[in-house]
């Protein structure tokens, strides 16, 4: 308070010219601002990358019209960076098309070996770590105790007992692993996502009550949820407005003529900064005064069902698409529910980074009605019906089988990006425990493994949202031939405020020809 009453003393003092009023006046709002929401990462994985015809967007730039595939981005338009022509150069000694294509779209590090596991000799192992620890251990401000952080995942059905489909998230921590090709090879150890939902739950908001002092944790973990320090920076900042208000109040009395109109203005700035802050107080059920009750921001959702979960196992059907047991509902339920529990978590800011992935590269998620046959097909092993590299970047075939296949991935794709829109518009219509607006306080990456269904590293698509108030300039479709570590890049300004030194956070990442791409960041004033 000391410094805010020396403030008051050269705003009398100033009381003579305008100068003087708008310099303590800045001050002393910069000082009620208090604290500000936080970054936040999610990245979000959708399986098998695209198809060329019905992705790409008409136009460019900001000027661009939505494709079949996009299309339920539209609305989102504004939150939305489109990419296309990103290419996984950083390299493999071996791994197969999705097996090698996750690590590396991940990690941005060479693939250096793959696992034996008693399955398929392809099951590429990760170089480095992934940008979600990368960002976790070197941005002090997306750091928070307790668990930290979350992996998820909806579907972990695989071909053959691989790891690397069904893991986005490695480890800074490297460990040696038996070599398909003989020998050892030194990994990235995987952190394996959770796949049902209530275990998700159970390791975020287990004995969690919004509101306490330490979210209802007896200790456990600190300043989850409505916290103590945000409690206790909410009730500084209504402490310092209170008195400014006052002070003011008596202020306006002594003032000439002439200052008493701007001193009114910043009279009534300061006011609705009091307002919000008690409407902020009110609505964590702390009144100023340190009571209980639930935050509107800050809400702790409700468990999922327990019997909530996505398949498992491994099995090769590539010659056997069609089968009578659909997933589509029940693996919507289950995203939903994972997004669910990692918004509530960033609302209440228990955890500032997390991954998300709907399912392997190599995945056997069936979807009804999505045929043109009208049966139900796994996705995966319908796409593999055709392995020509042309065929998925080409327009439609004519051919009545071929265009059934062509046309099942493209909804299986829109099936995707519609149940996604779905979770960053849910983001878009949240508001965190600070005050800010969720998704733009979140920077949000899109990515696939693959091109297209031939296995192909380029040109892969990716689609990045939100992370307006970090500097993400959203509205925008770029086609260009550029590295996929391009879009890391990228990204990484915005929690560094520049592009930062890869050697010394995340040496395995390859940086050979990387940059950021230009435009679709803005350093924040």
């Amino acid at each position: 308070m000391s410094t805010y009453r020396l403030a008051r003393r050269n705003f009398i003092a100033g009381l003579g010219g305008a100068f003087g009023l708008k310099i303590m006046l800045r001050n002393l709002e910069a000082m009620a601002q208090g604290a500000v929401s936080p970054p936040r990462f999610l990245m979000m994985h959708f399986p098998v990358g695209t198809q060329a015809f019905h992705f790409l967007p008409t136009g460019s730039g900001t000027n661009f019209t939505f494709s079949r595939i996009l299309k339920p981005f539209e609305p989102l338009k504004a939150e939305t960076i489109i990419l296309y022509g990103l290419a996984d150069r950083a390299g493999t000694v071996c791994g197969g098309g999705h097996e090698a294509g996750t690590p590396l779209a991940t990690t941005g590090a060479q693939v250096p070996g793959c696992r034996a596991n008693n399955g398929e000799a392809d099951d590429g192992v990760a170089g480095g770590p992934s940008l979600d620890q990368i960002f976790l251990k070197n941005v002090p401000n997306l750091q928070r105790p307790g668990v930290g952080y979350i992996n998820t995942i909806c579907d972990a059905r695989v071909d053959s007992q691989e790891t690397s489909t069904q893991c986005l998230s490695y480890s800074y921590t490297m460990r040696m692993v038996q070599n398909t090709s003989g020998g050892q090879v030194n990994e990235a150890t995987p952190l394996l996502p959770t796949l049902k939902p209530v275990d998700a739950y159970n390791a975020l908001f287990s004995g969690f009550v919004p509101g306490t002092p330490d979210g209802g944790t007896g200790g456990a973990v600190p300043d989850a949820g409505v916290n103590t320090a945000l409690v206790k920076t909410l009730r500084e900042r209504k402490s310092v407005l209170d008195f400014a208000m006052r002070e003011l109040a008596r202020i306006q009395t002594l003032a000439p003529g002439d200052q008493k109109p701007k001193i009114e203005v910043h009279t009534d700035a300061i006011r609705k900064m009091e307002q919000a802050v008690s409407g902020q107080l009110n609505a964590i059920g702390d009144g100023g005064t340190g009571g209980g009750g639930g935050s509107v921001s800050c809400t702790k959702p409700g468990a999922p069902d327990p019997a909530l979960t996505g398949k498992t196992g491994s099995k090769n059907d590539y010659n056997n698409p069609i089968t009578t047991i659909a997933d589509d509902v029940l693996h919507e339920q289950i995203g939903k529910a994972h997004a669910a529990i990692i918004k509530a978590a960033f609302q209440c800011d228990i955890i500032r980074v997390a991954t998300f992935q709907w399912s392997p590269g190599t995945n056997h998620v069936s979807f009804a009605g999505l045929h043109m046959d009208g049966k139900t097909h796994m996705h995966h092993p319908e796409s593999h019906k055709v392995q020509q590299t042309g065929f998925w970047n080409g327009s439609p075939p004519t051919d009545a089988t071929q265009l059934g296949i062509f046309d099942f991935c493209a909804s299986v794709s829109t099936w995707y990006n519609q149940k996604t829109a779905d979770i960053i518009q849910s983001f878009k219509d949240s508001t965190d425990s600070f005050g800010g607006n969720l998704l733009d306080n979140t920077v949000i990456p899109y990515i696939t493994e693959v091109a297209e269904a031939n296995h192909s590293r380029s040109p892969k698509p990716a689609l990045i949202f939100g992370g307006r108030k970090l500097g993400m300039q959203g509205g925008q479709f770029l086609n260009a031939n550029r590295p996929h570590n391009d879009l890391w890049a990228t990204i990484a300004q915005a929690y560094f405020g520049m592009a930062p030194a890869w050697g010394t956070i995340a040496p395995t990442f390859v940086t050979n020809g990387v940059a950021p791409i230009p435009g679709l960041w803005i350093k924040p004033v």
